[in-house]
């Protein structure tokens, strides 16, 4: 049984021992409160146990712990002009040992090292057992919810969160590489994305990875999602290809 008051109190250990003035951790460590909510509401909608929906929860509080060293290390979120903050998580938890810091029990330590390791990948790796891949895509949809929220935050505040093109963005382009990935209902490799427009569509396009109908409903009943949709280019093009993501979302 995962001792839910303690492990919350480890995590505000952890967190307390970087730069509170910094908005970026504040803000990861709500963050990952909420993920571990959505963790346990979509587990709970898929009858999963006690014991399960616990650690659903749990590796939804600790998915994020590599965001912390990161932004002090680097002082960015942005995973490709740093470090990958999973694989850094997955380190400090397990190749460190930190893991015990939260939880003394064992059992399920390759299934919690592979589900942090494995959130934020664009695909998952073979060889997953069907309880890995499980708890791999409960965490991937419950931080794709939030993160739809973290999106309409920032954009509504003007931040520029990807740090892209922000010249006439309701102007840009649509890259080829990124319509057509679009179109196919996939997620948007980031290699292919050159400018605001293109990351704003690889922000739609996650709600195609999203894996149960939970997640779905979860992401219409929060309005996040729908106020990203609600977007509109004055690019004739780029338009063009918004209005083909919504309707492929609405089918």
């Amino acid at each position: 049984m995962i001792d839910r008051d303690f492990v919350v109190a480890q995590f505000r250990r952890y967190v307390d021992g970087f730069d509170q003035s910094e908005e970026g951790v504040r803000l990861k460590y709500a963050h990952s409160l909420r993920v571990s909510a959505l963790c346990e509401e979509i587990a709970a909608s898929l009858d999963l146990s006690s014991a399960d929906r616990d650690l659903a929860w749990l590796i939804g509080v600790l998915h994020d712990i590599g965001r912390f060293e990161q932004l002090r290390e680097y002082h960015t979120f942005v995973d490709y002009r740093s470090m990958d903050h999973a694989k850094y998580g997955a380190h400090y938890l397990f190749a460190d040992g930190h893991i015990r810091d939260f939880l003394a029990d064992e059992a399920n330590d390759d299934l919690i090292c592979t589900a942090i390791d494995q959130h934020n990948v664009y695909q998952l790796r073979d060889g997953l057992t069907l309880r890995q891949r499980l708890f791999c895509q409960i965490i991937r949809d419950a931080d794709k919810l939030d993160i739809f929220r973290v999106y309409v935050m920032y954009l509504q505040q003007g931040k520029n969160i990807w740090h892209t093109d922000l010249d006439d963005f309701e102007k840009q382009a649509v890259s080829p590489a990124v319509l057509a990935q679009a179109q196919q209902k996939k997620l948007i490799r980031t290699q292919d994305k050159k400018n605001f427009i293109d990351f704003y569509i690889g922000a739609l396009c996650l709600y195609f990875d999203l894996n149960y109908p939970k997640s779905r409903e979860l992401a219409w009943e929060q309005g996040y999602y729908g106020k990203l949709l609600a977007f509109h280019s004055q690019n004739a093009e780029s338009e063009a290809a918004l209005e083909e993501i919504r309707r492929l979302v609405r089918e």
